[in-house]
Formats: C-alpha cells, sequence, structure tokens
C-alpha cells in the first residue's frame, strides 16, 4: 500500500506538469492569437483610412475639374450679367482663385470669405465630411513658368536661352555661380541640347544662341550629359530630368526646379509667375542705357537692384489683385505700361524695349496643376494632376 501511495502521488505530479504545459501552450496560442487580430484590426482601419483619405483627394481633384472644364460656360454666364449691369470683362475675374477655398467649404460644410463666415450648412445632407475627414486643393498655373520644351527653332532655343539666363542673373552675384557668365552659358546650353532633336553642340557667343556642325575640336561636336551618357535629343517629361544634365548642380536644380514647366504653355503669364522669373524677364528688355537698374554687382555689395524695388510694388499690385479674385494685368499692354506708371514713384523713367516685352508676356493661362489631399484620422493621400485646358485632355496624373 505504502508503494501504491508513492505512485499515486506521482501521477498526479505528472498530471499536474501536463495540464501546466498545457495551459501554458494554450496561453501562447491565445496572446499569438490576440496579436494577429489586433494587427489585422490596425490593418483593416489603417486600410479603410487609406481609401477614405485616397477618395477625399480624388474629391478635391474632381472639384477643380469641373470648375476649370466648365470656365467658359462661367464665363459666358458672368458676361451675361455684366453686360446687364453696363459691361464687365470677364478676363477681370479668375475664376480658378476661388477654387481652393470652394474646396474648403465642400468639405467642413461651412463657407467664408476674407474670415467672414459665409453661409453654415453643417448637418445638411450630402454636405460636409465625416468627422475626422477632410480634403482640400491647391491650383496652380504651368503658364507662369519657363518651358523647357521649346527649342523647335533657333529662334525658341534663343528665347529659352533669355529667359533662362534672365532668372540665373538675379542669383548672379551668389557664390553659386561667383559671377562667371560663361559658365553660366554653358550651363543653359547643355540644357537646351537635353531637349532638342538634333544632335550638335549648342553654342552660345555674345548672348545669341548657335549651333556647331560636329566635329570633335573645341567647342563642337556630340552633346554629352553627365558622367559621359549621351543626351536624351527629346523633350523633358518631367522637370526633375534637369537633375542629368550636365552643369545642373545641386544648388541649380532647386533654383529652376519651381520656375519652369515641360508642358505646352506659350508666353509667360505674368499674374502667376515667380517674381524673380518676372524681373529676369523685364530685366531681358531692358535698352543698353537701362542695365543698370539689374546689375548684379549691388547685390553683392548688400545693396538692391533698382529692379528689385520694381518688383515689390509689382508684387504688392498682384497680392491685392489676388485677394480680389482678379488679375493685377488683364493684358500684355496693361503689364508694360505699370512700369511706365511706375517710373515716376522710382523718380526716373525705365528704359523698357515694350514692344518686345509686350510680345512675350501672357495673362491667362491653359495648364493647370491640381493637387488634391484627403486626410482620414492621420492618414494623408495626394494625387497631382496636370490639365490642359486648350486641348481638354489631362496630360499628367499621379497617385
Amino acid at each position: 500500500m505504502r508503494n501504491r501511495g508513492k505512485d499515486i502521488g506521482g501521477e498526479k505530479g505528472v498530471a499536474l506538469l501536463i495540464v501546466l504545459t498545457a495551459v501554458v501552450i494554450l496561453a501562447s496560442a491565445v496572446a499569438e492569437f490576440s496579436y494577429n487580430t489586433r494587427v489585422n484590426l490596425a490593418m483593416t482601419n489603417y486600410a479603410q483610412k487609406e481609401v477614405q483619405a485616397y477618395f477625399g483627394a480624388r474629391s478635391g481633384i474632381m472639384v477643380a475639374l469641373f470648375v476649370l472644364e466648365t470656365k467658359e460656360v462661367v464665363d459666358k454666364i458672368v458676361g451675361t450679367y455684366a453686360a446687364a449691369a453696363g459691361g464687365m470683362n470677364t478676363n477681370a475675374i479668375e475664376i480658378w482663385r476661388a477654387i481652393a477655398p470652394l474646396c474648403d467649404g465642400l468639405s467642413s460644410a461651412r463657407f467664408n470669405l476674407y474670415g467672414i463666415d459665409l453661409m453654415d450648412m453643417e448637418g445638411l445632407e450630402g454636405m460636409g465630411m465625416p468627422k475626422g475627414q477632410s480634403f482640400a486643393c491647391d491650383i496652380q498655373l504651368e503658364d507662369g513658368k519657363i518651358n523647357l520644351n521649346q527649342v523647335a527653332s533657333t529662334q525658341e532655343k534663343q528665347v529659352l536661352y533669355t529667359e533662362l539666363r534672365s532668372v540665373f542673373m538675379q542669383y548672379f552675384a551668389s557664390d553659386l555661380f561667383n559671377e562667371n557668365e560663361r559658365k553660366v552659358d554653358e550651363v543653359i546650353g547643355a540644357i537646351i541640347d537635353w531637349a532638342d532633336a538634333d544632335d550638335n553642340k549648342t553654342q552660345i557667343e555674345a548672348g545669341i544662341v548657335m549651333e556647331s556642325q560636329g566635329g570633335s575640336g573645341e567647342g563642337g561636336g556630340k552633346k554629352y550629359s553627365k558622367n559621359g551618357y549621351e543626351v536624351k535629343n527629346a523633350h523633358y517629361d518631367t522637370v526633375e530630368e534637369l537633375r542629368y544634365v550636365d552643369g545642373v548642380t545641386d544648388g541649380v536644380y532647386c533654383m529652376l526646379k519651381n520656375k519652369v514647366t515641360v508642358y505646352n504653355t506659350e508666353k509667360l503669364n505674368v499674374n502667376s509667375a515667380d517674381l524673380d522669373t518676372i524681373k529676369g524677364l523685364v530685366c531681358s528688355h531692358l535698352l543698353d542705357k537701362g542695365t543698370i537698374l539689374c546689375d548684379p554687382r549691388l547685390r553683392a555689395q548688400g545693396l538692391p537692384a533698382p529692379i528689385d524695388i520694381v518688383g515689390q510694388y509689382l508684387e504688392i499690385c498682384r497680392q491685392a489683385k489676388s485677394q480680389m479674385f482678379s488679375p493685377a494685368f488683364t493684358s500684355a499692354n496693361s503689364f508694360v505700361q505699370f512700369f511706365n506708371k511706375l517710373s515716376a514713384f522710382i523718380g526716373e523713367p525705365l528704359p523698357i524695349d515694350s514692344a518686345g516685352l509686350a510680345a512675350k508676356v501672357g495673362t491667362s493661362g491653359k495648364v493647370w496643376r491640381i493637387v488634391g489631399e484627403g486626410k482620414s484620422g492621420d492618414v494623408v493621400r495626394r494625387i497631382n494632376v496636370v490639365l490642359d485646358t486648350s486641348t481638354g485632355k489631362i496630360v499628367y496624373w499621379r497617385e
């Protein structure tokens, strides 16, 4: 009997050990299952927010596209009422500037202008986004940028050279180029070479664009880009391609990336162009006696060039007009006349080639870049779209 008791006790100990082991295994399995469940739940929740944010961004894009594509209809309606009210130039209204506030209003169901509440539709069915979600849109004119692909002829290349060099000149006294005009011309020549179709190296002499006729001597022969790779000899598809061009350093690329475009723009829209681009355009159309107005050596001495002072007046005018959804200039002539009127404020006339400048200036746009942004919780999605209203086609879409 004594031995049997010991055996029973031993069996109980083994059973207890087995039970404990089973509990540990089951606990581990339950913990693993619980962890996987939480992970899957979090992934599902994130995926749901991703979808909500994505369609929020799509909403911003669709609102902007609708307004831009119906602009002609809006102009006709506005023109009809304007005619009844005594006449009004519909070009004096930039309806596209209302797109961003419209997106904000549709997202929040509250419409306001200049901080003044105009309409509160919160709670109405179909108005506003659910709590924790929102969408917005931003719109820019590509016509306010320099077209890198205008290289079909020597004349177009000359225009591109003049516009690019004008931008470079705004920074000419900086450490980036150290007043080295030859280096600037070489970089611009390489930028042109990347996009033009021929295989000759572009030469620039005394500000005049020419092309070599081949040969391996100095200044002639086949074009090359960075690291010995041959150039594209075709239009830029993206602005980022500038990084492959010989001489385009990170500093040069950062300076140019927001001032140039690869889309089918024509004249520079001075209502939306970067201020440095506008100043460069004006400086490239000064008569000989006016070159002191844009002398970059003044900046090197810590002094503003006269064109910088003129630019400040110009920017004040543009900002004031844009707040009223109105362009600063409704025609190329009004842009040129601005400088003639401004001469009274600076105490001397501005010697500008008025006809040449007016031929390069535009005041309306046809190529638009739209950025739609959707938010759901901490998830953000953006969609980037470029619309060419002259053809009605979307020429770029990136999600």
